[in-house]
């Protein structure tokens, strides 16, 4: 493999390794926040009991958990996922660069094997499909264009897979919100009926307050993981248009001269 590609292949293999221990990092130290943040609201809590602060009003229903750990991952996932998915890592330029100058000169035995050597261990997705496609140049011009194909529609699949995640946690934050505001809306009107309709109405509006806070936190999530999504989903459809384009000029040598 050219020393070139190699530091390239190197260098993304480092390139996750660090993004990975970053996320557990931030993951870790969200975790931590919120451990010392219950922590506080259950010492004001305790204190002179006047009022509720806003972080005993956040942790009020049990709903607010799992959209905060939805909002935890939802954000670590988030962050890695508009790193490591980025045109330059999906698409090389120099990659291209590097076939057509290999085979600027003409289709040989030479050629190939350097250009094999070149795309071995680049995972891009410029990389897999000119890997794929180059594996089939004994089974001639039309195999290697539909491997190629395939790859591509394999490799367009596979980030597409990793970003609809956001999709789903942007398709949960509500659900989950609107969950906890109408148990605490069925519970404020219990708690009325139980009353006989005897009800402080300051009392009354605390507990809808709370109960649609939760609404609102969803939606929180919800609006940021919706654009995120729309965002690197834009991206990777413009990265696999651009792959296969590229794709099918290299493998364009190989066509057969009529």
């Amino acid at each position: 493999m050219p020393l070139p590609r190699l530091g390239f292949v190197l260098s993304q293999t480092l390139s996750r390794n660090v993004l990975m221990a970053f996320s557990v990092r931030m993951t870790l130290m969200v975790l931590a926040l919120l451990t010392v943040t219950v922590a506080m609201a259950a010492a004001q809590e305790g204190g002179d009991g006047r009022g509720m602060s806003l972080v005993g009003l956040i942790f009020t229903s049990w709903t607010m958990w799992p959209l905060i750990l939805l909002s935890v991952i939802g954000v670590s996932m988030g962050i890695q996922r508009l790193i490591t998915i980025t045109p330059d890592v999906l698409v090389p330029a120099d990659l291209a660069d590097d076939m057509h100058a290999i085979f600027a000169e003409g289709i040989n035995e030479e050629a190939v094997e350097e250009a094999m050597n070149a795309v071995a261990g680049d995972t891009s997705m410029l990389g897999e499909i000119l890997n794929a496609g180059l594996d089939k140049k004994d089974f001639g011009f039309e195999s290697m264009m539909e491997a190629a194909e395939n790859t591509a529609a394999a490799e367009h699949n596979k980030y597409m897979t990793q970003i609809n995640w956001l999709s789903l946690f942007a398709a949960i934050g509500p659900m989950l919100g609107l969950l906890g505001t109408v148990v605490g809306m069925i519970g404020a009107f219990f708690k009325m009926a139980a009353t006989g309709g005897q009800v402080d109405a300051a009392s009354l509006a605390d507990d809808i307050g709370s109960a649609m806070l939760t609404t609102a936190t969803g939606l929180l999530i919800a609006i940021p993981m919706l654009v995120l999504f729309f965002f690197l989903r834009g991206r990777v459809n413009r990265s696999a248009l651009e792959a296969g384009v590229l794709g099918a000029e290299i493998l364009d040598y190989f066509r057969p001269v009529k």
